[in-house]
């Protein structure tokens, strides 16, 4: 009979713990589920905020190579110019060094140092434009790459 009582306990003590461990298994399983139906809802979210801040950029890079093209075509074209300036400054040049070099009076001295002077602003004029186009190209890149810095900055931190 203490045996049968004894039995009659055991059972009862296991299956209480049984039901009890079952039932916290299931908890922790729905709790896992909750977490990772979380984890993948971020996880979705974060990927749709990442693809957009990726067009933006790429937009943003579209647009700043546009731009860089623009200023390309507008830096060939003063290029052009200048190259035209400079042909027009080598024959203002010979013609300056060709005038009166061939005279030995005083009135050929100072021709020959106009001419030379001539020579050398025409010299420095060149130089000049030419720093000229490199500085304004340099500036252009420049103010394009902060430009698109600055609006991709916006994009990204605007959207969030």
């Amino acid at each position: 009979m203490a045996f049968l009582l004894c039995a009659g306990a055991y059972w009862c003590y296991s299956r209480g713990y049984q039901k009890a461990d079952t039932s916290w298994k299931f908890q922790w399983a729905q709790r896992d589920l909750t977490d990772a139906t979380a984890a993948l809802q971020r996880e979705v979210t974060e990927r749709a905020k990442e693809q957009r801040r990726q067009h933006a950029a790429d937009e943003e890079r579209k647009r700043a190579d546009e731009e860089l093209a623009k200023i390309q075509g507008d830096a060939d074209a003063a290029e052009r110019a200048r190259s035209g300036l400079q042909q027009q400054l080598a024959a203002v040049q010979r013609q300056l060094a060709g005038s009166e070099t061939g005279r030995l009076s005083a009135l050929a001295a100072a021709g020959q140092a106009k001419a030379e002077t001539g020579i050398l602003l025409a010299q420095l004029l060149g130089e000049a434009d030419e720093l000229a186009g490199k500085f304004a190209k340099e500036a252009d890149e420049r103010y394009v790459a902060g430009s698109t810095c600055e609006r991709t900055y916006e994009t990204m931190t605007v959207g969030n």
